[in-house]
């Protein structure tokens, strides 16, 4: 919550990604919480092939609200697969594992 208040006020920093902007490495206040580099690479990975397969999921949801959705969320949820789709496709990872969920 810290990380969100600083960027309101303009104190922090963010990475623009494919689904909007994250805080980068430095800008989490990380005291007390012993993780490792590793760990904080994991936590703030934007695993494009697992958004995909996310903003796949959002058109049946959003039908569930047949007209009374707003058009913004449709325009939105287009925005966000065009990102997506720009974005470059996994062939491996570090570790050859896939990356958690």
């Amino acid at each position: 919550l810290k990380w969100i208040a600083e960027r309101l006020e303009g104190a922090a920093e963010a990475e623009d990604t494919a689904i909007g902007r994250v805080p980068t490495r430095t800008a989490l206040d990380l005291g007390g919480l012993g993780l490792t580099a590793s760990q904080l690479d994991t936590l703030l990975l934007v695993d494009h092939d697992v958004w995909r397969e996310e903003a796949a999921l959002i058109p049946e949801f959003f039908s569930k609200f047949a007209g009374r959705l707003p058009e913004e969320l449709w325009r939105q949820h287009r925005a966000l697969e065009a990102r997506l789709s720009s974005a470059p496709m996994r062939t491996d990872t570090a570790q050859g594992a896939t990356p958690p969920r």
